[in-house]
C-alpha cells in the first residue's frame, strides 16, 4: 500500500492521515449560512489540529502558519475526507430499523436491530485509504 503522507494535506503535516488505517478518523466539519454568501463550509477542528501538532506546541491564533490554514479552510475542508450526508433523518435502502439521526459512520444491521456505530468493541470495520 502507498503511503498516505502522499495524501492532498493543503501542506500542513498536521492534516489528513498519518497512516492508511482511517477506521477511527471519522470528521465533523461544519457549515454556516452566511447571508452574503449562502452555505459556507469551515473546519474549525483542523484549524486548531494544525495550532496545536503543527510544530509540537500551541501556536496563537494570529500566528502566521495558522492564520494561513484559516485562511484556506474557511470556505474549503482539507481534501481527505467523504462527505456521507448532509441530512437529518436518512433512510437507508433495506433498512428495517428505522431512519439515522445522523450518518457519519459505517452502519449495520442484524435481525435483531441496529448495531451501535458508536460502540467498536461490538461494531468492527476498517476502513483504509490509498491516495490516488
Amino acid at each position: 500500500m502507498a503511503p498516505t503522507s502522499r495524501l492532498p494535506r493543503f501542506g500542513y503535516k498536521a492534516l489528513g492521515p498519518s497512516t492508511p488505517d482511517v477506521t477511527s478518523a471519522q470528521h465533523c466539519r461544519a457549515e454556516v449560512f452566511l447571508a452574503e454568501h449562502g452555505w459556507v463550509s469551515m473546519d474549525p477542528a483542523d484549524v486548531a489540529k494544525v495550532a496545536r501538532e503543527e510544530t509540537g506546541g500551541w501556536l496563537a491564533s494570529d500566528a502566521p502558519i495558522v492564520a494561513a490554514v484559516r485562511a484556506k479552510l474557511f470556505g474549503a475542508c482539507e481534501g481527505n475526507w467523504i462527505a456521507y450526508n448532509t441530512a437529518h433523518g436518512v433512510a437507508l435502502p433495506k433498512a428495517k430499523h428505522g431512519d439515522l439521526v445522523f450518518f457519519m459512520y459505517p452502519q449495520a444491521e442484524t435481525a435483531e436491530g441496529r448495531i451501535d456505530c458508536l460502540a467498536p468493541a461490538a461494531f468492527k470495520y476498517t476502513t483504509t485509504a490509498e491516495p490516488a
